[in-house]
């Protein structure tokens, strides 16, 4: 009896899930097909050239469509409702990701590397530009559970009296569950640092104070640790150092006044350790950007 309670739940779970993977799919799809909306579309897709299944159907491989949008604010409703939509089927059966960045010229910014397919070799980078605003969400396929449906929608809004919206919509289909194959990496002067390889890098976990306790905790002894062992090499340091700056600017409001001073200085004293190596100028950088993000 146990048994078949857990598949009746796990199928109830996978309905919903479909249902909202669908939802969001007609908001794009209306979105797209708006007369008051210019598209520019660019669409690629990859079927298994060999038919299986019982009606020997040829099985989707890979997908990556693009859709280029410029949108009069007039008519924000419609981008409005795409966002609303996303927020509304979030939930803990698929991945949920916002971000508005904070702006600004050659200030380093945090970028999603969404897998195409089957291979990370094959990817599309979410929120490259230092004023985007951008939210995806995924959703395990119903008919593959190996592999996930991804939206994202990614937009800069008007200044000094401009009237266009301009921005792009995602979708891409790959194989993965979750988020395991959104990848994590920081953009800064023309150069890409991936950080999800340094352990709590991935912040997409942190909810609570606690949780950034932990991280920083963890970034900063591993930074130390390269420093103690004498084998801070650029690329590695730029990597350690870009993802300490990512935690302390997205989760740094969740810290006390007192705990903010106390990472800003020992922060600092990192900072002071790399300052004088001449092929640390990238990672010193970062540092006094982790500081900046913890002031009151």
């Amino acid at each position: 009896m146990k048994r078949f309670l857990t598949l009746a739940i796990a199928a109830i779970l996978m309905t919903t899930n479909a249902v909202a993977q669908k939802n969001v799919q007609r908001t794009f799809d209306k979105f797209i097909k708006s007369k008051n909306v210019q598209v520019e579309k660019d669409l690629n897709s990859q079927v298994d050239p060999f038919p299986s299944g019982k009606k020997g159907e040829h099985r989707l491989l890979s997908q990556r469509d693009i859709y280029t949008f410029t949108l009069d604010v007039s008519d924000r409703k419609l981008l409005d409702n795409i966002l609303i939509q996303m927020e509304k089927d979030r939930g803990e059966k698929n991945c949920y990701l916002t971000r508005s960045h904070r702006g600004g010229k050659d200030i380093p910014i945090d970028v999603q590397l969404c897998r195409v397919g089957d291979s990370n070799s094959n990817q599309v980078k979410i929120g490259t530009s230092s004023m985007q605003h951008w939210m995806l969400s995924c959703y395990t396929a119903e008919e593959d559970q190996n592999y996930r449906h991804l939206y994202a929608v990614e937009w800069t809004e008007p200044t000094n009296g401009e009237r266009e919206i301009k921005g792009r919509l995602i979708y891409t289909y790959a194989k993965g569950k979750g988020n395991q194959n959104i990848q994590s990496a920081v953009y800064n002067n023309g150069q890409w640092y991936d950080h999800v390889k340094i352990a709590g890098a991935d912040t997409t976990s942190i909810k609570t104070e606690q949780d950034v306790l932990v991280r920083i905790e963890i970034q900063k002894v591993l930074f130390q640790k390269l420093i103690d062992n004498h084998s801070l090499q650029e690329s590695e340091a730029v990597t350690a150092a870009a993802a300490l700056f990512v935690t302390c600017r997205d989760y740094g409001h969740l810290l006390r006044k007192d705990q903010r001073k106390k990472y800003r200085d020992e922060i600092a004293n990192l900072a002071r350790q790399t300052i004088d190596q001449e092929h640390l100028p990238l990672t010193t950088e970062f540092l006094i950007l982790a500081q900046q993000a913890l002031k009151d």
